[in-house]
This record gives structure tokens, sequence and C-alpha cells, in this order.
């Protein structure tokens, strides 16, 4: 059983920059696709495939942080 404290240790967010400069912090991959839909962007599914981050695209950089 996990408890409550070791969830929380475990929990990231992903911060989306465009140019070095901060667009959002979302709570999955999944919001910062549909959060840059209609862009140049690469579908949710390409990008699960990657386990190193951060992810670069284009001008685009997704970084996995730490929630504390």
């Amino acid at each position: 059983m996990v408890t409550y404290k070791e969830r929380q240790e475990n929990k990231h967010s992903f911060v989306l920059l465009e140019n070095g400069i901060p667009l959002g912090t979302f709570g999955n991959l999944k919001k910062v696709v549909d959060f840059l839909e209609g862009k140049d962007f690469p579908s949710y599914w390409t990008l699960i495939r990657k386990s190193d981050y951060p992810l670069i695209y284009g001008d685009y950089l997704v970084y996995k942080v730490k929630h504390y």
C-alpha cells in the first residue's frame, strides 16, 4: 500500500518552454500536447515513447520536474 506521503514525493509536473520562456506547467504530458494543439508539435503517442527529458522539439522544451 502506498501512503499519501509517498504519493506526494513521487509526483511530477511538466514545464513547457518556448525559446526559453515558460508557457505553463501541467500535471501530465497529454495536457501539454492539448495546449499546443494546432502548432507544429508531435503527438502524445510519439512523446510517451521517449524516456529522456527534457523533450526537445523545434523551439519547444518540455521538462519533467518534481512537484514540491
